[in-house]
């Protein structure tokens, strides 16, 4: 179960008060970024340093609820696309076990 400090991190990046009766969704919502997060950087927790990436992922994860499975959308003449992790976000992700010093699979032969 995610910490309370992601909990209020997330609410707070949320701009908004988590509805009652969401927590353990916003609560599944963080574990499931962690998981990400360690599966892509090869770590057993997720480092004090992509936290913030573990609630940004979340946020991305709750704002696309209802649409999952979904790359795009078109109602009434307005279009969303949805991306589950941003360009920028996968970059610093597949860099990070480099940084570490970890063996990143697009490394291994």
């Amino acid at each position: 179960m995610a910490d309370h400090r992601l909990y209020a991190q997330f609410a707070a990046r949320l701009g908004e008060d988590i509805p009652e009766g969401k927590e353990n969704f916003v609560n599944a919502i963080l574990d499931e970024a962690e998981d990400k997060i360690c599966d892509i950087t090869g770590r057993a927790a997720v480092p004090a340093q992509l936290d913030s990436l573990v609630v940004k992922l979340a946020v991305v994860a709750y704002n696309k609820c209802g649409a999952e499975g979904e790359s795009s959308r078109s109602e009434g003449g307005i279009s969303r696309a949805f991306d589950d992790l941003p360009e920028d976000d996968k970059a610093r992700l597949i860099n990070y076990p480099r940084k570490v010093g970890a063996i990143h699979a697009a490394d291994v032969g």
